[in-house]
């Protein structure tokens, strides 16, 4: 039986990794390796590889997913290695808000992508659905919207928001019963499953703007308006009316449908909702074409709280949200470690000597396990002692993903992946070429790492200790 924590799994005890500091050696030479690779990539910039250039993109504008890509980054890539034939296959095995699989979808390409997230499922459905929606049918409804009265106090209860522990007391009391109201106009009012996808994604795109709360970091923020007994005076600025801002939003959808050309398309699309982890080994061998993604970031970034809003109002209670925490990739400091029933499942389908040779990979990672050990021993200084467990298991498990890629990757076909490097008190964290170094073992080949001409600062709180030291910003292209 293996040990519980990754860390453990590492040639040496953890009590022997705090009697001396460890050199930087590994680090030093895995950069080495690597440095040829590096090119500075002028057509990308911060703006593309994140949500920045969707704001003024008609359809992709309609959801403020922070943690996604463009979809003229998406697209720039698929121009970029397009291959002749048809029927190619891309996928995005950490695929948010679906920007992959709609810009895919609208060249040409069939699609699959893997989410965890039901807001971002939401979202991707409601992207997809455009090309056949009734928009006249659709505008009949807003004008019946434009009618209700958003105050209607003896709405039913039963319609009212449903509060997670850690959302109750996020909205004005006017705009509760407005969203009441809504609801219970969709569940009654609406036969058109498709004009009720896209109302209920109006409503959960909009809840930040109506609340008390703005999207910050890690967590949600709380203004000072709100009930909450606050140490700081925070303004968060507008807090919209419920009515106005559904009716904007509404009407932007209905605008962007119109001026975007409805087109029959013969591609298909997969959308699974579940996690890599366990999902892509349900794809075949050599079946896809090319890989888009950006899975999170090794960076303590919590989904769970930062969406907490719109998970509630999707239908996830307090018990589903701390499971579903447990289940996202591993990358803050309260997830567990997977490791046992990752090794069970693995046994469970006829992989456990693959299992194996990938622990053996993980542990074969000099630079990596410099860097854990390195962590280990700043555990006590840094702010959270559970970070090196928490970027051990970050890389085990993106190192069983990368795996799955190698495998259902057809022969010449490709990888593209968004990531940040990361620092521990002011410690770099190589992600770029740790995991392109795990590449490297299960047959892919790194092309290049394309950097963005302006990296990454690090925290303020790192920049009083440790100064402005520059993070590379990357996009990895590996091939089979």
């Amino acid at each position: 039986m293996y040990p519980l924590t990754y860390l453990d799994i590492l040639e040496e005890d953890l009590v022997l990794l705090n009697q001396e500091e460890p050199k930087n050696t590994s680090r030093v030479n895995l950069h080495e390796k690597y440095k040829d690779k590096f090119l500075v990539n002028p057509t990308l910039n911060r703006s593309l590889i994140s949500f920045q250039a969707n704001k003024s993109e008609p359809i992709y504008r309609w959801f403020k997913y922070k943690e996604g890509f463009s979809s003229k980054f998406v697209k720039y890539i698929l121009n970029k290695f397009k291959k002749a034939g048809s029927n190619q296959v891309v996928l995005d095995p950490f695929s948010g808000i679906g920007t992959t699989i709609t810009s895919a979808m609208e060249l040409g390409y069939n699609s699959i992508g893997i989410e965890l997230l039901p807001p971002a499922i939401l979202a991707t459905e409601a992207r997809i659905l455009t090309n056949r929606i009734n928009i006249q049918e659709f505008h009949t409804y807003l004008s019946e919207i434009k009618q209700l009265n958003f105050n209607d106090k003896s709405v039913s209860k039963k319609y009212f928001f449903k509060h997670l522990t850690i959302t109750k007391g996020a909205f004005p009391d006017e705009t509760e019963i407005g969203i009441a109201v809504m609801n219970k106009f969709v569940e009654t009012k609406i036969s058109n499953q498709d004009i009720q996808t896209l109302i209920r994604f109006a409503v959960s795109s909009i809840l930040e703007d109506v609340s008390f709360t703005r999207k910050d970091g890690q967590y949600l923020r709380w203004d000072h308006r709100s009930n909450r007994n606050l140490k700081a005076d925070f303004n968060k600025g507008i807090i919209f009316p419920f009515r106005d801002r559904l009716i904007q939003k509404l009407t932007d959808i209905i605008t962007d449908i119109q001026s975007t050309p409805q087109k029959e398309s013969s591609n298909t699309y997969t959308l699974i909702n579940g996690s890599s982890l366990f999902e892509l080994h349900n794809i075949d061998n050599e079946y896809v074409d090319l890989v888009i993604t950006s899975p999170p970031y090794c960076n303590r970034y919590d989904y769970t709280r930062t969406y907490a809003l719109e998970l509630a109002y999707n239908g996830i209670d307090d018990n589903s949200i701390k499971q579903l925490r447990q289940t996202l990739l591993s990358a803050t400091v309260e997830n567990k470690s997977k490791f046992i029933n990752l090794q069970d499942f693995y046994e469970c389908i006829g992989k456990k000597e693959v299992f194996e040779s990938l622990v053996s990979n993980f542990k074969e990672n000099d630079a990596l396990n410099e860097a854990l050990r390195s962590l280990n021993y700043h555990r006590n200084i840094l702010n959270n002692k559970n970070i090196p467990i928490m970027v051990a298991n970050y890389f085990f498990e993106m190192n069983l993903i990368i795996a799955e890629l190698a495998r259902i990757l057809k022969k010449g076909g490709k990888i593209i992946m968004v990531n940040d490097n990361v620092r521990y008190n002011g410690d770099e964290i190589q992600v770029d070429l740790i995991l392109s170094e795990f590449a490297s073992k299960l047959g892919l080949k790194t092309d290049v790492i394309w950097i963005l001409e302006r990296g990454k600062g690090n925290s303020s709180q790192q920049m009083g200790v440790h100064g402005r030291q520059e993070l590379r910003k990357c996009v990895y292209v590996w091939t089979k």
